[in-house]
């Protein structure tokens, strides 16, 4: 499985759908008739779905301490209680299983605890209980007594469980019926969420709107959101890999100018074509070496006009009043020429200068003048 797979796995079981399917378990739980005999407190899990069998253990509920609850009772009734575990208080199909994850089945079993005084002198205290249990060791890992009155609720956090208080004007137990639904309703407000580890199976999840949530389409691509977020697995890509993109054509990272985005590892990029567009490394050093190459060429052509500029001058017949000369230089390929006139007065009191050069490359006329005097 590619990490893109593990990512989509994940994001798909993060999610609540609204059509799926889960393993299908039976729990046969202890047989309290046969208590004494070896394995009594043993529970049978049978996965229907694999055709698999675990066979644990319920052995800490049983030995559960409730010696502080009893007390609890006992001083506030003034009389003597006795204890007792069961879940075969359910009156049709033992207790009812919330979760089994990994190792650890929680379930609730109705009057699975009771505290019953002798010859009934005082009111007896009965609790349904919500128990997670390690089936691999029979441990019980959290225990939450369900109680149907406030003077049960408070024995039992006096004795420190935890407890939750279900109380209700109908006085109704016994067989009744047990559901699950992922749906948000009166009793659970806006925690209707569903956990599993086991497979799940959905063609599309959908906002409360009805608008697309997350959807699988023909191509094998998967879409977040209506206008879509795409994600798109190296086997159904048109590049050959793991592709992430959006159906409008831009995606964004980040919505503010706090935001920063880091990459581990490489990010490749193609050769721009705008101003705006970033730039890859083989493009940058192509344009840092032709900026180079350009720099070093304009150097030369400039050299070979100052070489040419002092040839004018050099040739000249100091006795001469008035010179006119040609230069040539050439620097690293780069050609240029000069002409200048070069004189003195009659008096041969100050003498004077004027140079023009040029070069292709360069595209430029530099232009330079000098003036002297004879001090003696």
């Amino acid at each position: 499985m590619t990490n893109f797979q593990s990512y989509l796995l994940a994001l798909l079981t993060a999610i609540i759908p609204h059509v799926c399917s889960a393993d299908i378990y039976k729990v046969l739980w202890p047989e309290e008739t046969q208590k004494g005999n070896a394995g009594w407190n043993a529970v049978k899990i049978v996965n229907m779905t694999s055709n698999t069998v675990f066979d644990g253990s319920m052995s800490g509920v049983y030995t559960q301490d409730l010696s502080g609850l009893k007390k609890k009772i006992e001083v506030a009734q003034g009389v003597t209680y006795l204890t007792h575990h069961s879940l075969d208080a359910t009156a049709v199909g033992g207790p009812a299983v919330i979760e089994f994850s990994g190792s650890d089945i929680t379930f609730r079993a109705e009057a699975a605890i009771a505290v019953n005084p002798f010859e009934g002198a005082a009111p007896a205290y009965t609790y349904d209980v919500i128990y997670k249990v390690d089936v691999t060791t029979g441990e019980v890992l959290e225990t939450t007594l369900v109680a149907s009155s406030a003077e049960e609720a408070n024995a039992a956090i006096a004795a420190g469980f935890t407890v939750d208080l279900e109380a209700s004007n109908l006085d109704r137990t016994g067989a009744g019926t047990s559901f699950q639904s992922y749906a948000n309703n009166i009793t659970n407000e806006v925690n209707a969420d569903i956990e599993t580890n086991g497979g799940l199976v959905t063609k599309q999840l959908s906002n409360p709107d009805g608008t697309s949530l997350l959807r699988k389409e023909a191509d094998g691509t998967v879409h977040i959101g209506q206008n879509s977020i795409v994600l798109a697995d190296e086997a159904v890509s048109a590049s050959g890999n793991d592709e992430v993109y959006s159906s409008s054509g831009v995606l964004q990272l980040g919505n503010n100018d706090q935001h920063r985005t880091v990459i581990k590892g490489t990010l490749e990029v193609p050769t721009p074509t705008l101003g705006s567009h970033a730039a890859n490394k083989s493009y940058v050093d192509k344009g840092d070496a032709a900026t180079l190459k350009t720099a070093n060429k304009y150097s030369d052509g400039i050299g070979a006009m100052m070489m040419a500029a002092t040839q004018v001058t050099m040739t000249a017949d100091p006795g001469s009043k008035l010179n006119i000369g040609f230069g040539l230089g050439s620097l690293s390929g780069e050609n240029a020429f000069a002409i200048g006139l070069t004189g003195s007065s009659n008096d041969g009191s100050f003498r004077y200068s004027v140079t023009a050069s040029y070069s292709d490359y360069v595209d430029e006329v530099a232009v330079g003048a000098g003036l002297s005097w004879s001090l003696r």
